[in-house]
């Protein structure tokens, strides 16, 4: 019962501490504005997005100008001069040879801002080309499409990469983020105790391991909040995601990190040392955290992946060793 007082004490503290705040605001932003984080990502990785850009042509290439309308130029270097004076986005030097091998050479901004702009959409414009060549050429062309049993359904290119972006990369990073979050808490409610000399006040009329219990409690309560949060946020954005085993997969990541930092309290008592160490920590952890990660991507997909259960089960193991040993570290404190 002593727990949970504690628990709720320290939860309604939590207003006060500023750093712990804008983090969780982070990853509700993260969260609320995941479709277009993961557009944006797909745009710079992909060519699926095509915006205008205008090509100087140097050569005589009629197949690629029937692709796409460019800018000629009698020689190199004046199509490098108007590159330069950003009169165009790209310089193409073609040898086309329909019969024979045709050879292009590209030349793009330094400007590497203006060369994201560029690369995508002149790489899927290079793509069509080659199709046409292989079509002028008699080479078959292959054409890959989906059928969903009734119709041929099309499927955009850079879509692969949109779902790998969402839950190989977002979703586990809003599990990451939530699991320092929490870790950081914990060392925060648990040194500023301690510096402060409050937690013998609370020795003297509570057992130490309610002390600790209440503390791990809130850390798990507001992991618990936050997650519900970030995959509320995922499924407004339409995100098909299977809540209930993200939420559940998602903890074999928090418990661990909440783990370590009860384990680095242990060792060090001070605030600032205690973060310190612990940011060092979670280098080498999100690393020996993957397959865990993994598991929650697995997870959003409605998969259900055995070892999970089993990463739960260690991390469980590994949060009640650090319980204890803290536990033992503050009676020792009070002895």
């Amino acid at each position: 019962m002593d727990a949970f007082k504690i628990a709720k004490k320290d939860l309604r503290a939590l207003s006060k501490e500023k750093t712990i705040i804008l983090a969780i605001l982070l990853v509700l932003a993260i969260s609320s504005l995941s479709k277009i984080v993961a557009m944006g990502l797909t745009i710079l990785y992909s060519p699926s997005v095509q915006s205008n850009i205008h090509i100087g042509l140097v050569g005589k290439a009629e197949v690629f100008e029937s692709v796409t309308p460019c800018v000629r130029y009698k020689n190199l270097d004046s199509a490098i001069k108007a590159l330069k004076n950003n009169e165009i986005d790209v310089v193409l030097l073609i040898n086309e040879n329909v019969k024979g091998r045709s050879y292009v050479d590209a030349f793009i901004p330094e400007n590497d801002i203006k060369a994201i702009k560029v690369i995508p959409t002149l790489r899927k414009i290079l793509i069509e080309y080659q199709d046409r060549l292989r079509a002028e050429k008699g080479i078959p062309v292959i054409d890959i499409k989906a059928y969903d049993g009734r119709r041929y359904v099309d499927i955009p290119e850079g879509f692969s990469l949109q779902f790998e972006i969402i839950y190989l990369v977002l979703i586990p990073l809003m599990a990451i983020l939530t699991a320092v979050i929490s870790g950081i808490y914990i060392i925060d409610i648990l040194s500023e105790e301690i510096e402060r000399g409050t937690i013998d006040v609370l020795l003297c009329c509570i057992d130490a391991k309610d002390i600790v219990a209440g503390k791990v409690l809130s850390t798990l309560f507001l992991a618990a909040i936050l997650t519900l949060f970030w995959i509320a946020g995922l499924i407004a954005n339409k995100i098909e995601i299977n809540a209930a085993l993200t939420f559940l997969a998602s903890f074999s990541t928090y418990i661990p990190v909440i783990s370590a930092a009860l384990l680095t309290v242990v060792r060090f008592r001070k605030r600032a040392e205690a973060q310190f160490v612990f940011s060092v920590i979670m280098i080498p952890l999100i690393f020996l955290l993957l397959s865990p990660l993994i598991s929650i991507a697995k997870a959003s997909l409605s998969e259900i992946d055995r070892a999970m259960l089993l990463y739960l089960f260690m991390a469980v193991v590994f949060l009640l060793a650090s319980v204890i040993i803290l536990n033992r570290s503050i009676e020792i404190k009070r002895g």
